[in-house]
């Protein structure tokens, strides 16, 4: 499956899907060879599983998956759960697993924590909005990114407020979503609550950047 011009595979054949599946497995066997952990498909991630690998090849399938939750093929992904569940594995997993079937929709994954360190050597995070650096020009080069952690640091960061710092980064995410067409995932631990906070205006108003997420919780015991 590797390295062929991709296209929409049809996931109602059995041996397609099934060497879909076995290839993500492979993906995630992967990455935890280095811990010598095998990659572990349970109630807590099943459904999930197959819901992420039917929407990263934008199969409609993926919206019987959970048809009570109204998620679309179009938003991004925002996995929400408690440390060690898995949300940054899974992401990790199909970052690779479109690289491998060659998806247009690969994206590259980064920490809150990497973002925060550019800030602190470059005083701006374009590398991780428009990307002008890559160009040199007005627009720049965005690009499909997953960003772990969201909200995890709060205080001070060299004497800005992280919170304006991810401010910002969603207020231009949601603007390279529907100019560009650039995905942008999330994973946080942040609680419900929590993310209202984040996502929600002064008024109590659903902000605009939050409509852009199929907002997906995990649940389960930390497999750390």
């Amino acid at each position: 499956m590797r390295g062929y011009e991709w296209h929409i595979p049809d996931f109602n054949d059995e041996y397609i899907r099934r060497s879909h599946s076995v290839l993500l497995q492979e993906c995630a066997n992967q990455l935890l060879a280095k811990k010598q952990m095998r990659f572990v498909v349970d109630d807590n991630n099943r459904d999930i599983l197959r819901f992420l690998m039917l929407y990263f090849n934008s199969s409609p399938l993926a919206l019987d998956v959970f048809p009570e939750r109204g998620y679309s093929l179009s938003k991004n992904i925002l996995l929400v759960g408690e440390a060690g569940v898995g949300k940054t594995l899974l992401m990790d997993v199909f970052s690779l697993y479109l690289s491998k079937i060659n998806s247009r929709k690969q994206y590259k994954v980064v920490s809150q924590t990497q973002m925060l360190n550019h800030y602190k050597q470059n005083n701006n995070i374009d590398l991780f909005t428009f990307n002008t650096s890559a160009r040199g020009t007005f627009d720049g080069n965005p690009f499909s990114l997953c960003l772990n952690d969201i909200g995890l640091k709060t205080q001070k960061f060299y004497g800005n407020d992280t919170e304006v710092i991810i401010e910002e980064f969603l207020y231009a995410r949601y603007e390279i979503w529907e100019q560009f067409g650039k995905a942008t995932h999330l994973t946080t631990n942040l609680t419900k609550q929590e993310i209202e906070e984040l996502f929600y205006d002064k008024h109590g108003r659903l902000a605009d950047r939050f409509k852009m997420f199929n907002v997906i919780p995990m649940k389960g015991n930390s497999r750390r």
